[in-house]
């Protein structure tokens, strides 16, 4: 018999795609404007500026932290009733935060940072 989770890992399974999004959110919001006070749209790195590829770079850290907590919900084990509701729960917030945090950068290669 496999043990079942506490409550507490169950709810921070269903929650943390969403603080994974809090983070993204609040990262790129605070590197936008550090970028923006500091000039880093001036310098390039390669072809992009030195702000687009920091914002591209916390943006693809959190896709990816998000995939992996996707890949990791759906291993979870279908079992009994409470256990399958928990897993389809957080399977259904992970995704719902995946498609939040491609919302909120999509436009990161595209739009100009500073005004």
């Amino acid at each position: 018999m496999t043990p079942t989770p506490s409550r507490a890992a169950s709810l921070l399974l269903i929650a943390a795609g969403f603080v994974i999004w809090a983070s993204a959110f609040t990262l790129l919001y605070a590197a936008l404007s550090l970028g923006c006070a500091f000039g880093w749209q001036a310098r390039l790195v390669g072809e992009i500026s030195l702000s687009r590829a920091v914002l591209l770079a916390i943006w693809a850290v959190h896709l990816a932290a998000l995939v992996g907590l996707l890949i990791y919900c759906v291993r979870q084990p279908r079992g009994e009733a409470t256990r399958g509701f928990i897993r389809k729960v957080a399977i259904g917030s992970t995704v719902a935060a995946l498609v939040a945090t491609v919302w909120t950068g999509v436009a990161i290669p595209a739009v100009s940072q500073c005004l």
